[in-house]
């Protein structure tokens, strides 16, 4: 009887099967983790660049325009006299606004509409509910799992 050291092509391949798995498993889940993250830490940018857009309206006695784009979730921000850009806020991939599309505008004395938007997550699921309370001064944005 002959004995041979090693695994068998069998047992290598199982192997295999095995770490390939485990590691597409935690690769996926590693990616997914990030892109929550990324959504959660867009909403303090979003409100960072909101705040600066009301500060130069106040500073300038100018509006600022803010367009989002329904497509990218980018958020532009502009003077609404010369149309110099003068922000630029990011959504993450997978981040998209809901209809109807938005342009908000911030008036020369800071104040702005008050309004609901609404986004959803590709990879969370969730839906954001982004509001805008006394006169644009106050953002509020909570996450549900329920559509609008």
């Amino acid at each position: 009887m002959v004995r041979h050291q090693g695994f068998t092509l069998y047992e290598t391949l199982l192997v295999l099967v095995i770490v390939t798995g485990l590691t597409t498993l935690v690769g996926f889940q590693a990616g997914h983790q990030h892109q929550i993250a990324s959504e959660r830490a867009f909403w303090p940018a979003w409100q960072q660049a909101w705040t600066a857009g009301r500060q130069w309206a106040l500073t300038h006695r100018r509006i600022v325009d803010v367009h989002i784009d329904p497509h990218s979730g980018r958020t532009t921000f502009r003077d609404g006299e010369t149309h110099r850009q003068m922000r630029t806020v990011m959504a993450p991939p997978g981040l998209r606004l809901l209809p109807p599309a938005a342009d908000l505008e911030i008036r020369r004395n800071g104040v702005s509409t008050a309004q609901t938007l609404w986004w959803h997550s590709r990879f969370s699921g969730n839906y954001w509910q982004q509001k805008f309370q006394i006169g644009g001064a106050l953002i509020y944005v909570e996450a549900t799992t329920e559509a609008p």
